[in-house]
């Protein structure tokens, strides 16, 4: 809740910061603005710090890398705003054009990347997730559906063939192309699937079997546990592929860095030289 009302905080700035760019409160060169270009460039290249926490064997002991993560995103979306806010949400010269374009990819390229990552890792910071970790846990996760109740042979069936169909061994291409599809697959799914634990409640309730209270929360607990499996094989289905492309996004996202890098030294050189 707390990364989404961050979101609408940091969209909200962005679009007044838009509205208002030609009231010309923010000035590039000088005051203010000026000021925002510093702090938001010095934030940029801190990012490399992360980077450096996780390979340098000296700074390993220095603090846990989840806060240098978590810094390291902070920081990845921060500078940006900064930056837009010093150039006044408008283009300039050819070399602070290069600059803010290169920064405006690398930024996108975080998202991107934070996407991937929350794909193969337990949660934001988590630890890396492991295949066979997620296999166990779908097969946990399938054994609770309807643990008490005894659903059709078809539905059991129907379940199965989703799991298999979602679970098959494909190349990565196909992977990637294979998810929406599992996402509406295991939407029908669970709306067949609920219905029929509900019916079954609902017979048991009529029966005098359990009472209302047992039948409330019976249900409750049936739903949740038919979502926490859909998710389990949806989250397995995708590990594959997402954990090749979190590797070709790494290696792309660091010359796109590099590169942001020497945009924004020739553009403060070009600034304060000329």
């Amino acid at each position: 809740m707390s990364h989404f009302l961050f979101f609408i905080l940091i969209i909200s700035i962005l679009v007044t910061g838009w509205l208002t760019r030609h009231e010309t409160y923010l000035s590039p060169e000088n005051g203010l603005g000026y000021y925002l270009g510093i702090i938001g460039g010095s934030m940029m290249l801190m990012l490399a710090l992360y980077s450096l926490r996780k390979n340098l064997r000296f700074m390993r002991n220095w603090g846990p890398i989840s806060y240098w993560f978590s810094t390291h995103m902070l920081m990845g979306v921060l500078g940006p705003v900064l930056i837009l806010f010093h150039c006044n949400f408008s283009l300039g010269s050819t070399n602070s054009n290069l600059a803010l374009v290169a920064m405006l990819i690398v930024s996108g390229s975080g998202l991107i990347g934070r996407y991937f990552y929350t794909k193969i890792h337990y949660g934001l910071y988590g630890r890396h997730a492991s295949l066979n970790e997620l296999k166990e846990m779908v097969k946990l996760n399938k054994g609770r559906i309807g643990k008490n109740l005894k659903l059709r042979s078809r539905t059991i069936e129907r379940i199965s063939r989703f799991e298999k169909l979602s679970l098959k061994d494909t190349g990565i291409i196909l992977s990637i192309l294979r998810l929406p599809f599992v996402t509406v697959l295991s939407h029908f799914l669970y709306m067949s699937v609920a219905r029929e634990l509900i019916h079954l409640l609902k017979r048991y309730r009529a029966k005098n079997v359990i009472d209302k209270d047992t039948y409330r929360k019976s249900g409750k607990m049936a739903k949740r546990q038919l979502r926490t499996y859909i998710s389990s094989v949806s989250q397995l289905s995708g590990f594959t592929a997402y954990v090749k492309l979190f590797s070709i996004w790494h290696h792309l996202h660091m010359p796109l860095f590099v590169v942001l890098i020497l945009t924004g030294v020739v553009h403060v050189f070009v600034v304060h030289i000329y």
